[in-house]
């Protein structure tokens, strides 16, 4: 960029899930409740009691879980009932963000969407569980999108940004659609899978009052387009975790040729990857990560390539629930810096899902979607996606012990968790 260029728009995104109560100025009186905050598991089992959740999840496109804003509000309701009676602004860091900058509020359909309290339907905020939680509309952001971005920034932001000053200002947009846009994943013949600290599994559609699949959720990606998907609590994380706590003693080249090498689901264990607890397809908070099959003979590389390979499994129990809602798929392009930097990883994807499996060559998928987003809005379309790195064919003898390994841990799944809880039936018990 050159000292005189001309910045015309300003668009990012930011992680979902992430609940801010604020003060009538915008001041913030509690911390930012993550996704991996899962306190509030029991106002969301009392929800599902109270509320029918598959009618929920088909209105709004989320289930009633820990991670949505309806039992995080009605945790902080509970156990802090002073700042909840401070509390005038529910909202999330983009917002934050777009409101200290530009001294305005407004939420994007993308973020809103996945706060638990829109309506598909209605693509404003949901009436019917707002009264049931006893909150006004009025404590939440205007719903914009691409089309209604702002102008002008307030002091300081002013003077310390001019170029940015006079540019058109987005409502931040939400990290997984731009995810999906940014690796060419915009239409529904191709799906979207990252790892990165996480792991998720996307593909849009048409917006509209589709049926959203039990154990999946739906959020906006505009007007227009909307996903659907699952998303897992264990991705980069866990694999870093068992490096580390394997002490396996081998460099991360060494141990993605070892794994490349070893007989798929040769090691005779079975991993159940809920170290963060269960998200897509079960939605069970409580449940935890498991190992069977241990024996003396068990090495440490053995377990780490049970847990990749266990996450592979949950991304396939997403990918059958997902072609109910997107049959058109045929090809799955993966982002996210876990599953580029690992090519073990990404063979095993693609035999356990038996599908291609294409490696965009973007390092920030997300950001891009962002700026493609924005560039759409302003009529400036981009003339081509990214890139593919790499592409990984599936195996069929590697897919075969796959799918029975696939079983195995749905057994031990269905075994130690009980029934699922994706359609919002009881808490399963937890042994």
């Amino acid at each position: 960029m050159t000292p005189d260029s001309r910045i015309i728009a300003v668009a990012f995104c930011t992680f979902l899930h992430g609940l801010i109560g604020t003060d009538g100025e915008g001041a913030a009186l509690t911390p930012v409740f993550t996704w991996a905050d899962v306190r509030s598991a029991a106002q969301a089992a009392r929800l599902r009691d109270r509320l029918d959740a598959q009618e929920v999840l088909q209105r709004t496109g989320c289930p009633l879980h820990a991670i949505y804003f309806p039992s995080k509000i009605l945790w902080i309701q509970e156990n802090w009932p002073g700042i909840y009676r401070e509390v005038a602004w529910w909202c999330s860091i983009g917002e934050y963000c777009i409101r200290r900058f530009t001294g305005s509020r407004s939420c994007s359909l993308s973020m809103a969407s996945a706060f638990g309290l829109f309506s598909r339907r209605t693509s404003g905020w949901d009436q019917a569980l707002l009264e049931e939680l006893g909150l006004e509309e009025s404590r939440f952001s205007p719903l914009g999108d691409t089309d209604s971005p702002f102008r002008g920034l307030r002091s300081p932001y002013a003077e310390r940004w001019p170029r940015l000053r006079d540019a058109a200002w987005f409502p931040a947009f939400g990290d997984g659609a731009c995810s999906n846009v940014g690796c060419g994943c915009a239409s529904s013949e191709r799906a979207a899978l990252m790892i990165g600290t996480t792991g998720a599994l996307r593909a849009v559609r048409p917006a509209g009052d589709s049926p959203v699949p039990p154990g999946l959720w739906s959020y906006r990606l505009d007007r227009s387009r909307e996903l659907v998907g699952g998303v897992l609590g264990d991705g980069g994380n866990l694999f870093e975790w068992m490096r580390a706590t394997l002490n396996i003693g081998l460099t991360a080249e060494e141990v993605d040729q070892a794994l490349l090498a070893a007989p798929p689901a040769g090691h005779g264990l079975t991993f159940l990857p809920f170290l963060a607890g269960e998200r897509s397809t079960g939605w069970d908070p409580l449940a935890r990560g498991a190992i069977n099959g241990l024996s003396f003979e068990t090495k440490a590389l053995d377990i780490l390539q049970a847990g990749v390979e266990g996450v592979a499994y949950r991304f396939a129990a997403i990918m059958r629930a997902l072609r109910t809602a997107a049959p058109a798929v045929r090809e799955v392009v993966c982002t996210g810096g876990a599953l580029l930097g690992s090519a073990a990883w990404g063979q095993i994807l693609a035999d356990v899902l038996e599908l291609p499996l294409s490696c965009a060559d973007e390092p920030e998928a997300s950001s891009r979607g962002a700026a493609v987003l924005a560039l759409e809005a302003l009529g400036c379309v981009p003339s081509a996606g990214p890139g593919i790195a790499r592409i990984f064919q599936p195996r069929a003898r590697a897919a075969e012990a796959h799918r029975a390994a696939s079983r195995e841990q749905e057994r031990l799944r269905e075994s130690i968790l009980g029934g699922s809880v994706s359609t919002g039936g009881q808490e399963p018990s937890v042994t």
